[in-house]
């Protein structure tokens, strides 16, 4: 019997890593071959991470850290790494647009842009992915996927300020033939497949084949008469081969490569903007996801693949490992997004002028594209024996992307649309670092660890926004003008002219900006007329759909007055900026720990870790002129924890706890800015004086350091094995997050050139952090009915609670009306349980066949994950609604 005395003070007094949902569950679906010795743990059993760069088990692991295996997760439902949504407390994930957004208890990034770096490192196989978009589809044949919380600055690397997400895929087993297939159904017309077969080599080597295939119909449902296809519908594939060799007792070579390709409709959100200035109150509208589409169905491609080695040589004095990656990824999504969600009276509210035919018949349209490669390398020499265990290594990362955004403003008088084309983006990272843990005595240990990281910058591109008056001179006529319908292609990487002063004069031209905006278009679609306006430019595509006055010419007009009509198409000047920009910082990080075994089951640690993020800079102001950069974020973590298993008569259990504070440092904010406001932001005019090419409405993102904030809380997790096979655990925390130190920031919610009043500095002292609700809880209920003619039967219920939040800086809070606050402005996700459920049965005989049955969200509870407030929209990003489904697994 253990001393429960002891246990149960030390499990109260202190702060606690969360293993919470780490726990292989007994009623998880057995597994191949290569897999059922984990599949066959009790709730408590051991389970072994990787957390730092060793095996070694979660509970012995002075931290905090949770393992989620992959059996568990598919039991509930889970698809992708969107999914951990709610699963773990602290750890949100938010699909934004396509863009994997990770925070971890507060601390995160929402600069999706190629300038930006996420603040939690996604690792996959222990690969650093510097973009994680379509890496969702990874989740196949995974063993575990493990959540670091905290700066993992010393230990995982780069841009780990938050803490680290690893997807740990199963590895090929030596001496085991083992093949199975799986088989899926469920709604929204949901079909899946997956199939696994390792192979034997002789004695020293064996590969592992893995394939996926998942599809099905939208989330979203077009009820407006358009009957277009809308967001949220999938149609992936994804594969992954891996080779292992092991020619002697000491050395390992493990070769992989994969492939995911994500098709569908992608993530439009949706846009709230229409009811709520209908004065619509958003808890009216029963299901956000039943739209009124416009246009064109979204289209999304992604192909995301990668190949790794991993040599690791077991020496006499110390061990090496090298590992070595790349990847590619291209992401490319074109969308627009519906005009509003449905409420009664929203046709009657849309319907303008000319029908609600025109309304819809808007192909205002965005296109994204990230074209990332990446390579890795990393050199490693340790060991992990003895009373020192220590690590000495070297990271080198590089990174290539060209990157797009371009939009269409169709039925525009002055807009026709946005483009930032950067066809060069560089980025280098170096690192050198050690960390070691020493055994003072037996039960007492004490950890350093130190890194020294060089990042490396640089753009090349240009950004523009097409603005080309066209009207009368009454503003009355010719808002037919269109751009972007059928058959539209943006030129994107084919474009040739990248400055527009292709003369060198050093002015730029009217008839050079057309030339400019005609070289980033490839073709015109079917029903578009800007190129005829334009004298027929150069491009494919368009139709005869001129307005009436065109065929008069009169120099570089067009004259109507007779008619009334159209007066003139004239562009706009110093709309396209030159994008040239470049920076280098370089960091620090270190951790200290020490940490106390009272008993065998019993632990006490505390620690100090710091994590950076890297800084950068911004946009150019003007042409080729400042580009103003921001310097890295720090995170600086205090963490007292205990970790401790006992006995309650006979049932075995586990309580962890642990208290925390987070000093947060120079705290990147990301918002989209006019110039103006980025101006007067840097100190007005007479600091930055304005180039004269620069367009003061021109809005990009902009990123700068704008505040120091506090995080601290309190976690708690435990579990118990009851009796008749009953498995119990949960985690609990507590968490304050606030502006602690700001700087007046302009409300960006706002446009300078439309709300001149409003788009004003305002002070955020004291504001939450988005997405820290203040109370997170998940519980997990467990149990298997083994019987001697029937099989097996098992089940899992999962519950988890999130209390409320906010999802911007702002915490709705009108600063204009504060007594009558207005609905656009608020960013408000109240309080809600989610509930899963799982349910399997295994028949009589050796397990290799496997019936599954799943329920994920059960009460349908949908709420926003992030939430993009404008000046003109107030767009929602949602978590995924109620699905349910059945699976057959055959194992030969």
């Amino acid at each position: 019997m253990h001393n429960r005395k002891t246990a149960l003070l030390c499990g109260a007094a202190l702060a606690f890593a969360l293993p919470g949902l780490a726990m292989a569950q007994t009623a998880a679906a057995p597994a191949p071959a290569t897999q059922q010795d984990e599949q066959q743990e009790t709730v408590l059993d051991d389970i072994v991470v990787t957390v730092e760069r060793r095996e070694q088990s979660l509970q012995n692991y002075a931290g905090t850290a949770v393992a989620l295996t992959g059996e568990d997760l598919k039991a509930v439902g889970v698809q992708d790494i969107s999914d951990l949504e709610g699963r773990v407390p602290g750890l949100s994930v938010a699909n934004n647009g396509g863009n994997i957004e990770i925070y971890i208890r507060g601390v995160g990034s929402s600069n999706n842009t190629e300038l930006g770096d996420p603040a939690a490192a996604t690792h996959y196989d222990g690969v650093y992915l510097p973009r994680p978009a379509g890496i969702g589809s990874a989740f196949f044949d995974i063993q575990r996927v493990e959540v670091n919380i905290g700066p993992q600055g010393t230990l995982r690397g780069r841009n780990a300020t938050a803490g680290t997400v690893n997807i740990v895929s199963w590895k090929p087993g030596l001496n085991i033939w083992d093949a199975a297939a799986e088989f899926e159904i469920g709604n929204y017309q949901q079909r899946a497949f997956q199939g696994m077969v390792n192979i034997p080599i002789g004695d020293t080597a064996a590969v592992r084949i893995a394939g996926y295939h998942l599809e099905h119909d939208s989330y979203y449902e077009d009820v407006g008469p358009a009957g277009v296809g809308v967001a949220e519908a999938e149609n992936n594939d994804a594969g992954r081969v891996q080779f292992l060799w092991e020619p002697t007792s000491r050395l390992s070579i493990l070769l992989g490569a994969d492939y995911v390709r994500e098709t569908g409709t992608g993530y439009t959100g949706t846009n709230y903007a229409n009811p709520l200035g209908e004065g619509i109150d958003p808890d009216d509208i029963e299901d956000p996801r039943r739209v009124i589409g416009r246009a064109q169905t979204p289209d999304l491609n992604t192909r995301h693949w990668g190949a790794r080695a991993h040599i690791t040589y077991d020496g006499d004095l110390f061990d090496i490992e090298y590992t070595a990656s790349y990847r590619d990824l291209v992401y490319d999504y074109r969308a627009v997004t519906p005009l509003s969600p449905f409420y009664p009276g929203v046709i009657a509210n849309l319907t303008g002028p000319g029908g609600i035919g025109e309304t819809l018949d808007n192909f205002s349209q965005f296109q994204s594209i990230t074209d990332s490669q990446s390579k890795t390398h990393e050199l490693r020499f340790y060991d992990n024996e003895g009373p020192l265990i220590w690590s000495l290594g070297a990271f080198y990362l590089e990174e290539d992307q060209y990157a797009f955004l371009g939009s269409t403003g169709d039925r525009g008088l002055f807009f026709q649309g946005v483009e930032f084309n950067m066809p060069d983006v560089d980025t280098t990272s170096y690192a050198v670092y050690g960390d070691m843990t020493y055994s003072v005595t037996d039960r007492f240990r004490i950890t350093a660890g130190l890194r020294y990281t060089e990042d490396e910058k640089s753009r090349r591109g240009v950004a523009a926004r097409y603005g080309f008056a066209l009207g009368a001179g009454d503003f009355n006529c010719c808002g037919g003008v269109r751009v972007g319908t059928e058959g539209f292609e943006f030129a994107g990487r084919d474009r040739t002219i990248i400055n527009p002063d292709t003369n060198n004069n050093g002015t730029i031209s009217e008839q050079e900006i057309i030339d400019f905006y005609f070289n980033g278009v490839s073709q015109f679609g079917a029903r578009d007329n800007i190129d005829d306006i334009f004298a027929n430019g150069p491009v494919p595509g368009g139709a005869p759909n001129r307005p009436a006055c065109l065929d008069t010419v009169t120099g570089d007009f067009w004259n109507c007055a007779a008619d009334g009509r159209l007066t003139y198409a004239v562009p706009f000047t110093g709309q396209i900026f030159q994008q040239v920009g470049e920076s280098q910082i370089d960091f620090v990080d270190w951790r200290l720990r020490a940490e106390f075994d009272v008993t065998p089951d019993n632990l006490l640690y505390g620690l100090i870790a710091t994590g950076n993020k890297s800084g950068g800079f911004n946009d150019n102001i003007g042409n080729a002129g400042l580009a103003p950069t921001y310097d890295a974020e720090k995170v600086t973590l205090y963490e007292l924890g205990s970790k401790n298993e006992f006995y309650i008569g006979d049932l075995r259990a586990r309580l962890n706890a642990s208290l925390f504070y987070n000093d947060y440092e120079d705290q990147v904010l990301t918002s989209l800015l006019s110039v103006a406001q980025i101006v007067e932001f840097l100190g007005g005019p007479q600091q930055v004086p304005v180039p004269v090419d620069s367009s003061l409405a021109l809005v990009v993102s902009y990123s700068y350091n704008a505040a120091s904030s506090r995080i601290y809380g309190a976690q708690f997790d435990g579990g118990i094995d009851l009796p008749w096979n009953i498995g119990l655990d949960f985690n609990l925390l507590y968490l304050k997050a606030e502006v602690v130190e700001a700087e007046e920031i302009q409300d960006f919610r706002f446009q300078a050139d439309v709300s001149p009043t409003e788009a004003v500095f305002q002070s955020i002292d004291g504001k939450t952090l988005p997405r820290t609700p203040e109370w997170q809880f998940n519980m997990n209920l467990t149990q298997a009915f083994p019987t001697e003619t029937m099989g097996q039967f098992d089940y899992v219920i999962s519950a988890g609670y999130r209390s409320d939040f906010f999802t911007t800086i702002f915490n709705g809070e009108d600063f204009q009306q504060p007594n009558n606050p207005r609905r656009r402005l608020d960013d408000r996700v109240d309080g809600y349980w989610t509930f899963d459920a799982g349910f399997g049965w295994t028949p009589p005989g050796d397990g290799r066949l496997r019936f599954e049955a799943y329920v994920n969200n059960l009460t349908d509870e949908i709420h926003e994950a992030a939430i993009i407030i404008t000046q003109f929209d107030n767009t929602r990003f949602f978590t995924r609604p109620r699905t349910f489904g059945a699976r057959v697994r055959v194992q030969y």
